[in-house]
């Protein structure tokens, strides 16, 4: 109580809230929602040294009672005035923000005219962009999963006692490949739904090729899944609903080793960066989708153009960096993606009991980086962030480049690493040191 007291104490701050101009104009042309952003909690919470000093369940379970109690007592006066104007809102604990429903332009002001250092803004909204063919591929393992050498790690491991979240349009818990894998855990902010379900199929894709146990699709076959619906169906997300899911993945149990993110939207935006900081505080490996938008150079998205993350570059079954794959720098010059992975014409699970489509995107990308960082992590229960990214970023392959991998920089002079392949295309069988 007394380092939540202490906390509180440095966060009270008297200065004037900020309206984003967008937000006045969006309000203007008849939205009435916003949110309401409040200086970051997560970073004093990270370094206070009773938490810096616990491991494990103890020091998830700290983080979020910390995270709670701070950002309760920080939202409340801007809860109490949003209600006296009659307007709706939602705080969120794993983001210092609240959800504001209900504006007009006239309520608007009023709010904006709290005392306190304060941002209203739009909410942001993300999509996934896949292409989709039906097909009915059948191999002892498919191309992308061959490719980064996964079945030659599974002698070694399969990724059993790892637990994967997919954050996404949801997963086909009724599909032969995925059935077996659930690890029992589920979030719906959307729909409510009392279990997993995926209309749309995106996220269904994405857990197959994590961890898929039928047609060859999944990376890590003995890992397991837990989800939670970030996306609509028809494959939008809103950010309270995608904080919403950040959350719970920090409750959900079993708690999740990685979190498999293959969506986006925008560039240089930090409005994820508390929950990734909390999932990194937390042990748990975030991984992110660069974007569909190359190959130009600087077209990365966010929340992967991020720090604090991996994020994952789409290729071809030749090696070749994917066309659609977005590429860096970020807005800061930094290094993005870190690693590739096989993105092009990957088979996975569909939303029928036992059919397969084809997919393309980084969105495919992504669910291959994260299953072989399960299979890392089952091999090496103790590794955290900082070991996981050495593996993954030492030992990739480096494919021969073409005149536009370089025109985007080539941060230490070398062919690598390069702001289309990151370190280079993963080999999970590598980083195991098979």
């Amino acid at each position: 109580m007394k380092l939540l007291l202490v906390l509180a104490a440095t966060l009270a701050v008297a200065s004037a809230g900020t309206v984003d101009p967008a937000l006045s104009l969006a309000i203007q042309q008849g939205s009435t929602e916003a949110i309401l952003a409040l200086p970051a909690i997560v970073d004093q919470v990270q370094s206070n040294p009773s938490l810096l000093s616990l491991s494990g369940d103890a020091k998830v379970s700290a983080l979020v009672a910390s995270l709670q109690g701070l950002t309760s007592a920080a939202q409340a006066p801007y809860v109490q005035v949003a209600s006296s104007l009659g307007l709706e809102t939602q705080t969120y604990w794993g983001s210092n923000i609240i959800h504001v429903k209900g504006l007009t332009s006239q309520t608007l002001a009023s709010l904006a005219a709290t005392p306190g250092e304060f941002t209203l803004r739009k909410p942001v909204t993300v999509r996934m962009t896949p292409s989709i063919v039906e097909t009915n591929a059948t191999q002892t393992a498919q191309w992308g999963v061959a490719k980064i050498r996964a079945p030659e790690a599974w002698a070694r491991t399969q990724g059993e006692g790892t637990v994967v979240c997919i954050i996404d349009t949801g997963v086909n818990l009724g599909h032969v490949a995925l059935a077996d894998s659930y690890g029992g855990a589920w979030s719906d902010p959307y729909y409510n739904t009392a279990g997993p379900t995926d209309q749309q199929g995106h996220g269904s894709h994405c857990a197959g090729t994590v961890l898929g146990r039928a047609n060859g699709v999944g990376v890590a076959p003995a890992a397991q899944w837990v989800a939670c619906r970030g996306l609509n169906h028809q494959g939008s997300g809103t950010e309270p609903n995608l904080i919403s899911c950040a959350q719970w993945v920090l409750t959900a149990n079993p708690r999740p080793n990685i979190v498999s993110n293959s969506w986006g939207g925008g560039s240089n935006n930090p409005w994820y960066n508390q929950v990734v900081s909390a999932w990194r505080s937390a042990g748990i490996i975030p991984v992110f989708a660069i974007g569909n938008s190359g190959p130009g150079c600087r077209t990365v998205i966010s929340p992967g153009d991020q720090p604090n993350l991996i994020s994952v570059g789409a290729t071809t079954d030749t090696d070749a960096m994917a066309t659609f794959s977005s590429r860096g720098p970020n807005a800061a010059g930094a290094l993005k993606p870190e690693v590739s992975a096989p993105g092009n014409n990957i088979v996975s699970c569909g939303t029928g009991a036992n059919n397969y489509v084809t997919m393309s995107g980084t969105s495919m990308a992504t669910p291959h980086t994260a299953g072989a960082i399960a299979l890392l992590m089952s091999a090496n229960p103790s590794w955290g962030f900082d070991e996981i990214f050495t593996a993954l970023t030492t030992t990739p392959v480096h494919p021969t480049l073409s005149n536009a991998d370089r025109n985007c920089g080539l941060p230490e002079g070398g062919d690598f690493p390069n702001h289309a392949f990151g370190h280079g295309r993963i080999d999970v069988a590598a980083a195991l040191g098979l």
